[in-house]
């Protein structure tokens, strides 16, 4: 897998997570949707330009971690700075989540790299 569609999934992958949010909610997605996305989108990118400028391979296990941790924390960080809600319910979902997300793509990768 290239580095831009790691990087493309990854995003498409935050912008999911948002969406199920928004929608979960049964607000507008037009207009929640960016106000939700941002901070994350944000952090994704952040934890991106630190691996690409360190030399890091974006695919391994050790990567997914640190862009579901930066995303997660650093969005979460981004949201609170902003006004958003930071309630309890929502940093556990959004840690869960993103993890899921974030680290399981690069886990079945490896499953399927090597066989297990």
């Amino acid at each position: 897998m290239t580095k831009q569609v790691a990087l493309a999934l990854d995003l498409a992958l935050v912008v999911l997570f948002s969406i199920i949010g928004v929608l979960s909610h049964s607000e507008s997605l037009v207009s929640r949707l960016a106000p939700v996305v941002w901070p994350f989108l944000v952090a994704c990118a952040v934890a991106w330009l630190i691996l690409l400028w360190r030399h890091r391979p974006v695919g391994t296990l050790a990567a997914g971690v640190f862009v579901w941790l930066c995303t997660a924390l650093g969005g979460l960080g981004l949201r609170a700075a902003a006004g958003g809600g930071t309630q309890t319910a929502f940093i556990i979902v959004t840690l869960v989540v993103t993890g899921i997300f974030l680290v399981g793509w690069r886990l079945l990768l490896r499953k399927k790299l090597v066989g297990i």
